[in-house]
């Protein structure tokens, strides 16, 4: 089963992105994000083997290390793979990067058989709006995420470690970013 290290956003943004997530359930084009338990989030790093407790103490450390910091999402996109993913593209900023980069240097201690789409050099920073998702779907979430008012900007406030089953997400770890 995977681990994800995540980002956690202000409340009002995660209740922007739960709407989205609502009206896709609506419709009956998914419940990926619901059902699966989970919060909006940007991920960091997802690994499929995780020294899960001494990745805490150290998150705790890195997370009272940054101030929370804004990060916008001004696009939607698709992932060109079998997943089926529609997403809110973060706009990629030397703060996020630099926050990317020290948390691998963590992390690589700690993780075994990392996913290299989460890398450093490799990551594309987003927030899922639905995965598994045909063809025929895509588009029609697209269309009903068109009405979400862009850009989305938020205040990272969080950072968590969550472990994904296929039944969906548990909580780990969850520690504030520096206030």
């Amino acid at each position: 089963m995977p681990f994800v290290a995540e980002l956690y956003f202000d409340p009002s943004t995660e209740e922007r992105i739960r709407d989205a997530w609502k009206a896709l359930d609506e419709k009956g084009i998914s419940d990926s994000m619901p059902k699966g338990g989970y919060r909006p989030h940007v991920s960091l790093g997802v690994c499929d083997h995780l020294e899960t407790d001494s990745l805490a103490q150290e998150l705790s450390i890195f997370a009272a290390s940054i101030a929370p910091f804004r990060l916008s999402f001004p696009n939607i996109g698709i992932f060109s793979t079998s997943e089926g993913v529609v997403y809110l593209g973060a706009t990629v900023t030397a703060k996020l990067l630099n926050v990317h980069t020290a948390f691998h240097e963590i992390f690589k201690k700690h993780a075994k058989e990392q996913r290299e789409y989460y890398t450093v050099g490799r990551w594309v920073p987003h927030c899922t709006l639905a995965f598994g998702l045909s063809d025929d779907q895509i588009v029609e979430t697209v269309t009903v995420c068109r009405q979400i008012d862009l850009p989305v900007s938020t205040e990272v406030k969080e950072i968590g470690l969550v472990e994904v089953s296929p039944t969906g997400c548990r909580a780990l770890h969850v520690c504030n970013l520096k206030s």
